[in-house]
């Protein structure tokens, strides 16, 4: 017979693979035999240490995606509540600026009412385009008790200006203070400065030649003095805007409140 080396080589190959196998399977079934203290065989304890980090890995994961989606949800939750309670605070928000709305003019047509023994309530229905600063026209006339020279306010009680002819029975004009026809009798409040004070159909209107022996200050509050035997003392006119100083005098500017305001609801003081 012919020695064959390779498949002498490959034979023992296999013995020491089988060998090694059958050692393998017993070793699997000594350590399974084997009874630790805690009741575990040594295999099992071998493959539950085997097991721990991927079971702790699993859960750690597990619980960090719970812990996820509950703040999603949570974060979710909170985030439509937010929008709710941002829509009823603007809500809120607007309910409070009419009621605060209301609430002004009621205390208005209080003082008002307080003030003088009656009063109409106009709207103002034209306006000339060419010089809006110089009068309009309501919508009362002598039917509603008017008459010439009748103060005019708007709804914060503050100085417009006045009736003047023609009047109708259902229609008035009114002269604005900041027409050029005319001129207010009028005090800066902080100090009396006194002086008449006159418009030139703009947004503004001046005090001509005031005296330079007190100080006037921009932002100083303009109003009525009286002494025009037309309007009545203490009507709040407007704010000192502008200063020019000379040697002797101050020409003042001053811008009257309601030209900053919508011009639609005027009040009328009758005269008694």
């Amino acid at each position: 017979m012919r020695y064959n080396p390779g498949k002498s080589e490959l034979s023992t190959e296999k013995k020491s693979a089988v060998l090694v196998l059958i050692l393998f399977v017993n070793l699997i079934l000594i350590s399974s035999q084997i009874i630790l203290k805690n009741r575990q065989s040594l295999l099992q304890s071998v493959i539950a240490n085997m097991l721990m980090p991927l079971q702790i890995t699993f859960q750690k994961s597990s619980d960090f995606v719970s812990a996820e989606l509950d703040r999603y949800f949570f974060l979710r939750n909170i985030f439509k509540k937010y929008q709710v309670l941002k829509k009823q605070y603007l809500d809120l928000r607007i309910q409070v600026y009419a009621l605060k709305s209301e609430l002004r003019d009621l205390n208005v047509l209080a003082q008002v009412k307080k003030n003088s023994h009656k009063f109409v309530l106009a709207t103002v229905v034209s306006v000339d385009v060419n010089f809006p600063y110089a009068q309009v026209m309501i919508d009362q006339g002598m039917r509603a008790g008017l008459a010439e020279n009748d103060v005019v306010l708007n709804t914060d009680a503050e100085l417009v200006g006045k009736i003047i002819k023609p009047l109708t029975a259902f229609s008035a004009q009114v002269r604005l203070i900041t027409s050029s026809i005319g001129g207010t009798g009028a005090y800066i409040e902080s100090n009396m400065l006194e002086g008449l004070l006159k418009g030139d159909n703009r947004a503004e209107c001046s005090f001509q030649y005031l005296l330079a022996n007190k100080a006037v200050s921009l932002g100083d509050i303009v109003i009525t003095s009286g002494t025009d035997l037309i309007y009545p003392n203490y009507l709040p006119i407007g704010k000192v805007i502008k200063i020019d100083k000379d040697y002797l005098t101050q020409r003042i500017q001053v811008r009257p409140f309601f030209v900053d305001k919508p011009l639609k609801k005027l009040m009328v003081l009758l005269h008694e």
